[in-house]
């Protein structure tokens, strides 16, 4: 036996009281001044060799199952209290949680592995390799070196303490097998918390310094391990591989963020493709984070009464300046109140610790009166609270959804406002293409000029289409050229048409430039339509007044043309205009003269238009509609292979949703009821099929697929009529039409049951003998033929009136013998 420890007193129980024991067991180290009583045995002491002797008392009275505490105060006091007993887990719960917590690991990283992984895997092919490589074994040896690095550490600063014991959520369970969204997955880790068994709190503490370097053992170690896998995360990312649903990831704590933004534009990039390490790395620092903040029975709660001293820190004032930061966090810094997220399972625990231990100054129990920490033991611990706090601060979202995974595609166009003059006319049009998504993207991008014009315009892929690919996160621009000769004719407005299409979604955009001049005018005449009327326009750009007119026609044909609102055909136009229309006796007259208004000049600038002859077509249709079999075929412009019929508003031109015709139910006649299909593709029909549509007065939309032309006219109730040229049946009749032969041939098909009246008159300077013409249409053909006067221009159009039909013509300037 050791000399210098004393053989244990025999005492008897009937001579001595186990205070009386204990008593003279402490006089041994340090005198007693009176017995104090208490629940357990206390006594006042002499203050003098307390700090040196109590180590050697507690060695001693260990050996018997017991400890003294120190109290310090006015005057100090010793209180003996049994050491804890059956506090340590045995090892068979520490083989269940832990195998446990390596399972709901891999069921979480194979939930947000499931989405998509590199070809090959992340390190091998098989998924659950994969988990257990990329997430599984670095959390769970991380959390193994920190319980031995703090048992360590607790040994070595004279206390014993237990090994972290994982808890982990079973609530991967659901997420993994239920099919919900990854964005309920709001805690997708598979561990829930570390705690050490023994509680820390229930063990006795030395001091302060034991306390202190205990509790911060393990965050640190979870906070250099996660910004070691941060590292690693980010030198293995991996390029873009196929996805096949909404990824997840993990967002980096302020340092990482910090140090990567700097030298690397990709980072955010990088983080979509989520390498497992990131995940690893996002669960440690987040943890570590979050045990130093100064919470009860957190690692930062033991630190904060080991820096400031139990008294202090478990003062009503500290708790609730405590509590004003954490919610002021929460509110301000982290949005944890916006939605059901990550932070709401943090303060749910945080917050009742924070109010019903906060005050609670028994714990933890420091054995030596709350000695305060010496001054460089305050400075060091000091600065690792500051640095894992300021540098490990999580974003407000350390894990979320990545919704711009399968984004669409983008563009963005830098369209010159005006045309210069170079050697030659010239504008551009730059088209910006992204893609945010993290899927390729298919593209293809066309560019036009609209209308009759001598402008031309070229891509620069050099082809008439640039096509392409753009990976995740690629960026492309394509420029779109146009160039006009500088001729004695100045250019017209610039009209052009762009169409990108991403995969099969399609973008269309139609502009104007203006060439950099103080006045121009548009590309081509067009009809608008006016109520009854039809006028036919021509748009200005006008940036001071001028006079426009129109050469080539002379004055001869001022009765029949006339400038809306003048008297003549010239006019004096004022900024503030933007369209000049024609007008006359005949509405038809403007599209037969067209040869003639091919140059206008407007000030002292001249320039050449084009015409575009599309009518507002307004015709008739009976109750029964349009009745079309294989000797009356549908006509033009519905006849081309393809074509699609809806109502305005119901479908676009092209369509991308593949419009199938009517249904059909096998009998000899199709019916086809536009208001209740009102889009559909037009059938075509067989021998001895009849295909019956039904067209209540509305607006409706001709489609060529192929070509995206779209042919729009209006139905009223009316007759069913059917214009022939030659043998081609025309149902949008109402267009103006040229005599050029000595003798015209109208033949019309009545599809009715019953007489149409038939109106008619003349125009212009040279009458058409009518006297041939009937007052009526009977059911089926109809053949009006009648003589074609002598003059310059002859013209004629059927129009419906209240249920009759007009035909009006028109004769112009007799011609020379």
């Amino acid at each position: 036996m050791n000399e210098k420890e004393p053989s244990p007193l025999a005492v008897h129980k009937d001579a001595w009281s186990q205070k009386d024991l204990l008593e003279g067991i402490i006089q041994r180290y340090i005198p007693t001044r009176s017995h104090v009583g208490g629940l357990w045995p206390t006594w006042e002491i002499e203050a003098d060799q307390a700090d040196e002797k109590l180590p050697e008392l507690n060695s001693y009275l260990g050996r018997l199952g017991w400890m003294a505490r120190l109290q310090r105060g006015d005057v100090d006091q010793l209180t003996t209290i049994p050491l804890p007993h059956h506090q340590f887990p045995g090892s068979r719960i520490h083989i269940y949680m832990w195998s446990a917590s390596l399972i709901t690991l891999l069921l979480s990283a194979l939930r947000w592995m499931e989405n998509g992984r590199p070809s090959g895997g992340w390190f091998v092919e098989s998924e659950f390799l994969d988990a257990l490589i990329g997430f599984a074994f670095p959390v769970l040896f991380t959390l193994f070196l920190a319980s031995f690095i703090q048992t360590r550490i607790s040994a070595k600063l004279g206390v014993r303490t237990g090994h972290i014991l994982p808890i982990p959520d079973p609530s991967v369970l659901l997420w993994l097998f239920s099919g919900l969204s990854t964005s309920f997955f709001i805690w997708p880790f598979g561990i829930f918390f570390i705690p050490t068994l023994p509680r820390m709190d229930a063990r006795p503490w030395p001091d302060r310094k034991s306390l202190a370097w205990t509790s911060v053992s393990v965050p640190i170690v979870l906070l250099v391990s996660g910004f070691v896998f941060w590292t690693l995360g980010l030198i293995l990312a991996p390029d873009a591989y196929l996805l096949t649903g909404e990824p997840y990831r993990a967002n980096p704590p302020f340092l990482i963020e910090l140090i990567s933004t700097a030298f690397d534009t990709s980072f955010q990039t990088t983080l979509d493709w989520g390498h497992p390490f990131f995940f690893a790395a996002g669960f440690l620092t987040l943890v570590g984070w979050l045990l130093m903040l100064p919470i009860p029975t957190f690692p930062g709660g033991r630190l904060l009464v080991a820096r400031m001293g139990i008294q202090e820190a478990r003062s009503s004032g500290t708790q609730i300046l405590m509590f004003m930061l954490l919610v002021t966090a929460a509110l301000f810094i982290f949005d944890a109140f916006n939605g059901f997220t990550i932070w709401i399972p943090v303060l749910s625990v945080a917050i009742p610790l924070l109010l019903f231990m906060g005050g609670d100054s028994r714990i933890p129990v420091l054995i030596d009166g709350d000695r305060p920490l010496n001054e460089e033991n305050h400075r060091r611990l000091g600065l690792v609270l500051f640095i894992a706090i300021l540098f490990a601060i999580p974003s407000q979202f350390p894990v979320e959804p990545v919704e711009r995974w399968d984004a669409e595609a983008t563009y963005s166009l830098d369209v010159d406002v005006y045309a210069e003059l170079d050697d030659v006319w010239n504008a551009s049009a730059m088209i910006s293409l992204e893609n945010p998504s993290m899927e390729n993207r298919n593209y293809t991008v066309a560019g036009s000029i609209l209308g009759t014009t001598l402008w031309t315009a070229e891509l620069s892929c050099g082809e008439e289409i640039c096509d392409g690919q753009l990976e995740p996160g690629e960026a492309t621009s394509i420029e779109l050229l146009f160039t006009h000769e500088n001729t004695s004719h100045q250019p017209t407005f610039l009209d052009y048409q762009i169409d990108v299409t991403f995969d099969k979604t399609e973008h269309q955009e139609i502009g104007t430039i203006h060439p950099n001049m103080t006045g121009s005018v548009g590309a081509e005449w067009y009809h608008l339509r006016s109520g009854e009327e039809v006028l036919t326009c021509l748009d200005v750009y006008l940036e001071e007044s001028a006079n426009i007119s129109f050469p080539d026609l002379g004055s001869d044909w001022m009765p029949f043309l006339w400038l809306e609102g003048q008297v003549g055909l010239n006019q004096t136009l004022e900024t503030t205009d933007n369209i000049v229309c024609l007008d006359g006796v005949d509405q038809a007259l403007p599209y037969n003269v067209q040869s003639y208004l091919r140059n206008v000049a407007l000030g002292n600038a001249t320039f050449v238009v084009g015409f575009d002859s599309t009518w507002p077509h307004i015709v008739s249709a009976s109750e029964d509609g349009w009745f079309i079999d294989e000797q009356h075929p549908i006509g033009t412009p519905f006849n081309q292979e393809g074509t699609t019929l809806y109502q305005e508003n119901e479908s676009s031109c092209p369509d991308n949703e593949n419009l199938v015709t009517p249904p059909h139910n096998g009998s000899a006649i199709w019916n086809w009821n536009i208001s209740v299909r009102p889009a559909a593709k037009i059938p075509s029909i067989g021998p001895d099929e009849v295909l019956m549509i039904k067209l209540a007065p509305n607006t409706y939309i001709h489609c060529y697929q192929d070509e995206g032309i779209a042919t729009k006219f209006s139905i009223q109730k009316g007759p069913n009529l059917i214009l022939y040229d030659g043998s081609e049946p025309i149902r949008l009749w109402d267009a103006p039409r040229t005599a050029t032969s000595t003798e015209l041939t109208i033949a019309l098909f009545n599809n009715g049951t019953s007489d149409v009246v038939l109106r008619h008159s003349t125009l212009g300077d040279v009458e058409w003998d009518l006297q041939n013409l009937t007052d009526s249409l009977s059911p089926g053909w109809n053949n009006l033929t009648l003589g074609v006067p002598s003059s310059v221009i002859n013209t004629y159009q059927l129009t419906h009136q209240d249920g009759a039909i007009l035909i009006t013509f028109g004769g112009y300037l007799e011609a020379e013998p």
